[in-house]
């Protein structure tokens, strides 16, 4: 929640609210109490669990580029090349899924003080504002985004895992 209050103060060019991150936590504990930093954490909790997407389809799509076989030699794909297609395909199927829960957290977080929309009702406040299309806003950055992004990721989480079980050399 520092995070993305520091990010918004300049959205808008509005004028600066904060000093930086300790101020942020000073006001978030002013704001809502001893447990201010953790203000927005089950919103955060809704949104992680759509990871069970990433990782699932990443199962998925694994199992299906090892049936395939390579144009010219006729053999499946090198495992890293299907863990980097792989990781691509399963993040853009994950931000798929979860953008709209990931849109109504982030307007929750960084609404005004104290939040006057509570989590649960910000879907229907953005559906009632901005239509179908609110819950979309900045989708098509972050799915191109997330395929490179998230592919080299899991490539190298991948590779790294060969190397410390000692069945691949850097």
């Amino acid at each position: 929640i520092i995070k993305m209050r520091l990010q918004m103060q300049y959205a808008g060019g509005a004028a600066r609210q904060y000093r930086g991150p300790a101020d942020v936590a000073r006001h978030l504990i002013r704001t809502y109490g001893a447990f201010g930093l953790w203000h927005g954490l089950p919103a955060t909790l809704a949104q992680r669990s759509f990871f069970f997407f990433l990782w699932g389809s990443y199962d998925v799509y694994s199992k299906w580029l090892r049936t395939l076989h390579m144009p010219r030699s006729g053999r499946p794909p090198p495992e890293k090349l299907v863990n980097f297609m792989a990781g691509g395909m399963a993040a853009n199927t994950f931000w798929t899924l979860c953008y709209p829960v990931d849109v109504v957290k982030n307007r929750y977080m960084t609404q005004p003080d104290p939040s006057a929309i509570p989590f649960r009702r910000m879907f229907a406040h953005v559906f009632r504002t901005e239509g179908l299309s609110g819950f979309f806003r900045g989708f098509v950055p972050s799915f191109i985004r997330s395929f490179p992004t998230n592919a080299s990721a899991i490539f190298v989480w991948e590779s790294t895992v060969r190397v410390l079980r000692g069945e691949s050399r850097v």
